[in-house]
């Protein structure tokens, strides 16, 4: 068994799936408050991982993620890392939640140049065996990342770890299929990068012109080639600027702006 513990009796009343929808949705309702209400408590102290302090929502979300899998609430925090505001289980915990429900998986190598992992399900003879390679992360571009540079090893087994876990136990796992190590081989995470404007058509319509400043003179159909050409929110909210000053309220323009900016954000 793994350090993250998998209790039995500190479970949140989440819904198992088989009661009806209605009921369902009442005991998710009920689940989610007492969820918030001690995040709430313990974000805001010691007790809780770095990444979740101040952040009672997130928290939240990680207590319910490790309540259906039968994590404690603080041990839910430490088991799921929050990368863009989503809980995200390591590789341990998916490993925790195998070995706590009776599978096998153990960790036959560990190098910083190969890991190997294997694992069996419960009742199973077969093991199933899942080797990681430095060679292996370095075609799929993730040696250059500082993870990889720092421990070869962790990152190895971590990989390898949740390889096997989906094999042989896809359906306890089922809902988190990625771990917070490959998740962040993929890219930054929200930390690094500014988080997206979200607006709406009313953020844009409802600005009143600008009284004092009159705009130069331009047609719907100029400001609509600038709206498709706009590369950053920043660009766009001059557009808008310039449209209140020179009193342009084109529909088509206020639906242009408006799919433009969803784009660049869901690019952010």
């Amino acid at each position: 068994m793994s350090d993250i513990a998998v209790r039995a009796d500190q479970h949140l009343a989440v819904p198992t799936g088989t009661e009806p929808a209605t009921a369902q949705l009442v005991q998710w309702a009920h689940a989610a408050h007492a969820a918030h209400s001690l995040a709430e408590g313990i974000c805001n102290t010691a007790v809780a991982p770095q990444a979740y302090r101040g952040k009672p929502a997130e928290a939240a979300a990680a207590i319910l993620a490790g309540a259906e899998v039968g994590l404690s609430p603080i041990a839910s925090l430490r088991a799921f890392d929050n990368i863009q505001g989503t809980p995200a289980p390591k590789a341990i915990t998916l490993r925790a939640i195998t070995q706590g429900l009776g599978h096998e998986v153990r960790i036959d190598k560990s190098t910083a140049t190969e890991a190997v992992v294997s694992g069996r399900r419960k009742g199973d003879t077969e093991w199933q065996t899942s080797t990681w390679t430095i060679d292996r992360a370095q075609q799929m571009g993730l040696t250059s990342k500082s993870q990889w540079k720092q421990q070869p090893a962790a990152m190895l087994v971590a990989r390898a770890t949740a390889e096997v876990c989906r094999w042989i136990a896809s359906d306890a796992i089922m809902g988190m299929p990625y771990t917070a190590e490959e998740i962040r081989d993929q890219g930054p995470t929200i930390e690094a990068r500014p988080a997206p404007r979200l607006v709406s058509a009313a953020d844009f319509i409802d600005t009143p012109a600008v009284e004092d400043q009159p705009g130069p003179a331009l047609t719907a159909a100029e400001v609509l080639g600038e709206i498709r050409d706009a590369q950053t929110q920043t660009r766009l909210d001059e557009i808008r600027a310039v449209c209140a000053a020179a009193g342009i309220r084109d529909q088509e323009v206020r639906d242009a702006w408006s799919a433009r900016s969803a784009q660049l954000a869901e690019a952010a």
